[in-house]
């Protein structure tokens, strides 16, 4: 038995947004879904529920189609570390170099 997966609305729409982004890139290609999911290694059923925004889409699937579209370093930032702005602030400041003195000549 399939363990269901509870999701809630902002989790819906960023699953909708994410498949019509798909069904856009693969209609740019101007492909079937047949021949996209074909090329992804996965039945053309399997690629109907990725652009329907099926929660249960493995993840592996999704990083393939990026692969394909050439857009897998969309996928960079995805998880990563939380950037801490004070830490940067403090970073930039350590880094600053000041001005050389004008000379008067130079006026």
């Amino acid at each position: 038995m399939l363990n269901m997966i509870d999701i809630n609305e902002k989790q819906k729409e960023i699953l909708r947004q994410l498949a019509t982004r798909l069904r856009e890139a693969r209609l740019q290609r101007n492909e079937t879904q047949e021949i996209f999911a074909a090329r992804l290694g996965i039945s053309r059923q399997s690629y109907g529920k990725m652009e329907s925004g099926s929660p249960t889409t493995p993840i592996g699937h999704w990083i393939t189609a990026s692969v394909l579209l050439q857009r897998l370093e969309t996928w960079e930032g995805v998880l990563g570390t939380p950037e801490n702005l004070f830490e940067r602030f403090e970073k930039q400041k350590s880094r600053r170099e000041r001005a050389s003195r004008r000379r008067k000549d130079n006026l």
